[in-house]
């Protein structure tokens, strides 16, 4: 790399920094993509990547750029703890079986400080928890992902051939073609097909989702269930009203990672996907599906959105 080129990159990564310090994960994410992003081979852009992914609560691309980076150094320190901490998340089993889900685990999934000072759970004092039930979960499953000892094995290597990309494009299509339904529309971008619901999923507030929301959901499951060599992320979203006084959620974005959840169990459900195998994120109010320029709209962004990639 050219003098030039590595000063280039050395001042994207560090005015993405500074997005992430303020808060701003989307610009921080689009200057790391500009410069390599999760194909990167600069430890220092996949670390920062991972550690935006993680405080938006996606655990499934943080996870990906940290194993990129313990493969280039396998002493990365924050990469090692990054991946334990995620496999903490994902691994976390109560003595009967099954996964431990609920607003616990949504509570889990924030991060707490700064994306490029650390990445740690979320911590509050006892007069922000908002609900002692959600603490007494909370505590017990702390107490569950103390017991976690699996490991996560690093994802595949993206196609580097002409055509591998063509027959992940026709592939996309033809997903994207069999999850055709009038309750909601689907998009295609580069690596996924999205799915994007009509009418508002959730109650406003809540992770309770409506009648319409609910039937939506299992409508979707089911054509989920007829396919092969897929992957499914569930995103939630929330209006830009914050949470009255006295919810059980803290904000906005506890709320959507609560809907990520409630919809990937019920995806799970319904489809014979594994739970384990469904990867929720919560974006808060942050990129709802819809503006948040009237009340109708506002009510269509309670809501999730639902990611299908093809596995190569």
């Amino acid at each position: 790399m050219s003098r030039v080129a590595e000063a280039s990159v050395q001042a994207a990564l560090a005015d993405a920094a500074l997005q992430a310090r303020a808060g701003r994960y989307d610009d921080a994410r689009r200057l790391l993509d500009s410069i390599g992003g999760q194909h990167s081979d600069d430890v220092a852009v996949l670390d920062l990547l991972a550690r935006v992914h993680a405080q938006r609560g996606d655990l499934a691309r943080a996870d990906a750029c940290w194993a990129r980076v313990e493969h280039l150094d396998p002493e990365h320190a924050g990469a090692r703890d990054g991946r334990r901490r995620i496999r903490a998340m994902w691994g976390g089993r109560r003595t009967g079986g099954g996964l431990v889900l609920g607003a616990a685990a949504a509570a889990l999934l924030l991060a707490g400080g700064g994306a490029v000072a650390g990445w740690g759970f979320a911590n509050r004092s006892a007069e922000q928890q908002a609900d002692p039930a959600v603490a007494q979960e909370l505590a017990q499953l702390r107490h569950d992902l103390n017991q976690i000892r699996t490991a996560t094995p690093p994802p595949p290597p993206p196609p580097s051939s002409s055509e591998g990309t063509t027959s992940r494009e026709t592939a996309l299509r033809e997903v994207r073609d069999a999850l055709g339904d009038q309750r909601w529309t689907t998009t295609l971008d580069a690596r996924s097909v999205l799915v994007t619901f009509r009418d508002p999923v959730f109650q406003a507030g809540g992770a309770e989702t409506s009648r319409s929301g609910a039937d939506a959901l299992t409508g979707l499951a089911g054509l989920l269930g007829d396919l092969t060599d897929v992957e499914v992320t569930v995103i939630g979203h929330t209006s830009n009203t914050a949470p009255v006084p006295g919810s059980r959620y803290l904000d906005n974005a506890e709320v959507s990672l609560a809907r990520a959840l409630a919809a990937a169990q019920v995806i799970s459900a319904d489809s014979g996907i594994p739970l384990s195998a469904v990867d929720v994120a919560g974006a808060g109010a942050v990129d709802p599906p819809y503006p948040n320029t009237s009340d109708a709209n506002r009510a269509r962004n309670q809501t999730v959105t639902v990611a299908i990639e093809v596995v190569p």
